[in-house]
């Protein structure tokens, strides 16, 4: 769901992933904060193994996920939902309807991603709908939004959702192109050529961006450097971090896989992932 200045607003629907572990309480947190600020509407599910039912628990947790919700703001609208079956598949599924989903990671505990085979990654990298995954221990703060453009089109579905989150939380919008393919060492003339290519491309981009949002604040960082390294640095003030994916993996900058597995679960703050075309 996009958001236009000066246009009515649609309610959001909002799918949180809930399984009680201190990343999806943080996400739990988010999404309370989220949803005091726009017109939203809250499904939250739990996703339960077949073969290890603990039905109790899951309900248990699901009615405490709904508390907190409710405690901020009892005007909201919620749904709970307890499903079977298995990750990431259950999940991405059940979001299919949604305008977002949310699902939380634990921060600094590599191992426990790991055994849990990298499931915010591949939840991400997998879902048809923008994926926020929120870091434990998230704390609100204000900054830019930033987002990773590439050099094709299949970043302009993260720069459309990206620059609405500006919008709509008052920030500006810092756009980051990296490139980290080799610049031509044989004249001075050609490495500006090579950088002039990049920078009109940053221009262009800025001004589809003001066509659509004229009031919109655009900061640029223009950097010949790995994708991961400039949208680590750019990201370490900001409020959000967007990345774009067309189902292959994760990408920003113009590379693939790796940046989404460097970045998520590492960053202290949220990043969401948008598949291209949405």
């Amino acid at each position: 769901m996009s958001h236009i200045p000066g246009r009515t607003v649609a309610m959001e629907r909002i799918l949180l992933g809930y399984d009680a572990s201190d990343g999806a309480d943080a996400a739990l947190d988010w999404v309370t904060d989220r949803a005091l600020r726009r017109r939203a509407r809250v499904e939250v599910v739990l996703v339960t193994n077949p073969f290890l039912q603990d039905q109790p628990r899951a309900e248990e947790d699901l009615a405490r996920a709904e508390r907190h919700l409710r405690t901020a703001n009892p005007s909201l609208p919620i749904e709970t939902a307890r499903i079977g079956g298995m990750m990431p598949r259950a999940l991405t599924e059940a979001a299919t309807h949604a305008d977002l989903l949310v699902i939380g990671v634990d921060t600094g505990r590599p191992v426990r991603e790991a055994l849990h085979g990298w499931m915010s990654l591949r939840v991400s990298a997998t879902a048809t709908v923008p994926t926020c995954i929120v870091p434990s221990g998230w704390v609100e703060m204000s900054g830019p939004v930033t987002v990773g453009l590439a050099s094709d089109p299949s970043s302009d579905a993260a720069l459309t959702f990206a620059a609405s989150e500006a919008a709509a939380a008052g920030e500006s919008l810092r756009l980051v192109h990296a490139w980290s393919g080799p610049i031509p060492s044989t004249t001075v003339s050609s490495q500006r050529d090579v950088r002039a290519q990049h920078t009109q491309l940053m221009n262009q981009t800025i001004e589809r961006l003001h066509d659509d949002a004229p009031e919109l604040v655009v900061d640029r960082v223009l950097i010949h450097d790995n994708a991961t390294s400039a949208l680590s640095i750019a990201a370490s003030d900001s409020s959000l971090l967007v990345l774009g994916t067309h189902g292959r993996g994760v990408l920003a900058g113009g590379f693939f896989g790796s940046v989404g597995q460097d970045l998520i679960g590492r960053l202290e703050i949220p990043v969401v992932v948008v598949p291209s075309g949405r």
